[in-house]
C-alpha cells in the first residue's frame, strides 16, 4: 500500500467511527463535542452519509485510486474551511472547528504524500 493510500485508509476508519458513533450513540458524540443532545433523525442519517461516505474512501485505498485522493484533498480543505466560517459567522463552540481541523490535517497529510511520491518518481526517471 502507498503511503498516501495509507492516508485515505486512515482517514476512511475515521468516517467508519464517527459514522458509526452517530448512529450508535449520537448523543454520545453531541455532548462530547458540545452540541445539544437531540431526538431527532437527522443526526443518525448524518452518521449514515458519514459511514457510506467511508466505505468510498476505504475502496479508493485497496485500488490506489489516484484521481480520488486528489479530490479528497479539495474536498476535505472545503469542509474545514466552512466549519471555521460557520464558528465565527454564526457563532458556534469551537468544537465545531476542531472537528473539522482533523479533515484540515488528513488532507495536509494526503497532499504531502503525493508530492513525496512526485518527486522520487522524478528522481527516478
Amino acid at each position: 500500500m502507498s503511503k498516501t493510500a495509507l492516508t485515505i485508509r486512515i482517514y476512511s476508519c475515521y468516517l467508519f467511527l464517527m459514522g458509526a458513533g452517530m448512529v450508535l450513540i449520537p448523543n454520545t458524540l453531541l455532548t462530547i463535542f458540545q452540541f445539544a443532545e437531540t431526538k431527532e433523525i437527522w443526526i443518525r442519517m448524518l452518521g449514515l452519509f458519514t459511514f457510506t461516505t467511508g466505505i468510498y474512501y476505504f475502496y479508493s485505498s485497496l485500488h490506489n485510486q489516484q484521481a480520488f485522493y486528489k479530490a479528497t484533498i479539495a474536498g476535505r480543505l472545503f469542509f474545514f474551511t466552512i466549519t471555521v466560517v460557520f464558528v465565527f459567522v454564526f457563532h458556534q463552540s469551537y468544537m465545531l472547528a476542531l472537528i473539522g481541523s482533523i479533515d484540515f490535517l488528513g488532507a495536509l497529510w494526503t497532499y504531502v504524500t503525493i508530492k513525496q511520491t512526485k518527486k522520487i518518481n522524478e528522481h527516478i526517471s
